[in-house]
């Protein structure tokens, strides 16, 4: 139905529930969950707003939905939300912990269309389960390896921290033994439960150090090792970056996606939580042209304490979430202050 030069993302939770108790983990109180129809509303609320633009601007747009939770196979209804999906024009995603993928679930996620399926894994057996649990690491594998099997295209995701990044290579590793096709890494953001892990946190250093990594194993080996943190597209950039005013890539909070919470809420990244309304109660169309967070998240001018003078702003603003989660670590409840783990700063028009 749509396909073409923007790729536009719908994160929709559908649970908060979660066999799991993540050290890391972005949640922290219980919430309301939709009902089918309600989700069902969502999907077409959100469909609507795309035809929308399709027709009004001229866009031509390729819609996806990452769909997570909590973990979502806890629902029992999740593959009835796939179909829905699909059946709307969207490319369907699952984000995952694996430890509830068994073959007969990945017969499923193979039957109804399911595009990929990114498995959390953050660190090899002995960090992973001390993380997310004593026998996680397993479970995980055999999930992999079931989707793998049943010839779904398996990815690793990584939250990489002090905890987990002398692991880098031996992850990739893993994924390529695994038959996965990409291990991914993104930074840990410190908000929620994971509030307390601010001291995990990588230094600039450590950062550059990272990336610089990730480009040298994505350079072969049989797997893609990869990262979708603006910083990692920034750190192999050359010089001869467009310094334009407009977002043309970069962090997609409020720009090329949003996330839609279990109870309706929308926020501009699941590590946001700055709700901008309710799927439920509002237009989605409406929404994003009106809401000055989003609107915010746009602007250049309304950045402060580097951000808005880096020549990199147009296609990076670093990760909105962690300069979220760094601000309010001092008391002030700011999303458009600087990332701090930053080392790729420089200014517009001329060399560091």
């Amino acid at each position: 139905m749509w396909a073409g030069p923007l790729d536009f993302f719908v994160q929709l939770h559908v649970t908060e529930r979660c066999n799991l108790r993540c050290r890391h983990c972005y949640q922290s109180a219980k919430t309301l969950e939709m009902s089918f129809e309600e989700v069902t509303a969502a999907i077409d609320n959100v469909k609507d707003a795309i035809r929308g633009w399709a027709m009004d601007h001229e866009m031509v747009v390729s819609p996806s939905l990452h769909i997570t939770g909590g973990e979502p196979v806890v629902r029992k209804d999740l593959f009835d939300v796939v179909s829905y999906g699909r059946e709307c024009g969207f490319s369907v995603s699952l984000m995952s912990n694996g430890t509830m993928i068994d073959s007969e679930a990945a017969r499923r996620v193979a039957d109804c269309g399911v595009a990929d399926v990114q498995i959390s894994i953050d660190g090899l057996e002995e960090t992973h389960d001390a993380v997310r649990g004593p026998g996680s690491f397993r479970r995980a594998l055999v999930g992999v390896e079931s989707l793998v099997t049943g010839g779904v295209e398996t990815n690793l995701n990584v939250t990489v921290s002090r905890l987990n990044a002398g692991e880098v290579a031996g992850l990739a590793r893993l994924g390529c033994d695994l038959g996965a096709s990409a291990v991914a890494f993104s930074r840990l953001v410190p908000t929620g439960t994971g509030a307390g892990l601010e001291s995990a946190l990588l230094s600039r250093e450590e950062v550059a150090a990272l990336y610089e990594e990730i480009r040298e194993l994505g350079d072969g080996g049989g797997i893609a090792v990869t990262s979708r943190d603006p910083l990692a597209v920034v750190a192999g950039m050359s010089d001869d970056v467009p310094e334009v005013d407009v977002p043309i890539g970069g962090c997609a909070a409020g720009m090329f996606g949003v996330t839609i919470a279990s109870d309706g809420t929308i926020m501009p990244c699941r590590r946001m939580d700055m709700p901008v309304g309710n799927i439920l109660e509002h237009s989605f169309r409406e929404l994003w042209v009106e809401s000055p967070v989003l609107s915010a998240l746009r602007t250049r001018d309304a950045y402060h304490g580097g951000c808005e003078t880096c020549a990199y702003w147009a296609v990076c603003r670093g990760c909105r979430a962690i300069a979220l989660a760094h601000a309010r670590a001092g008391g002030a409840d700011d999303c458009l202050g600087p990332d701090p783990q930053c080392p790729y700063w420089r200014p517009m028009g001329g060399a560091d």
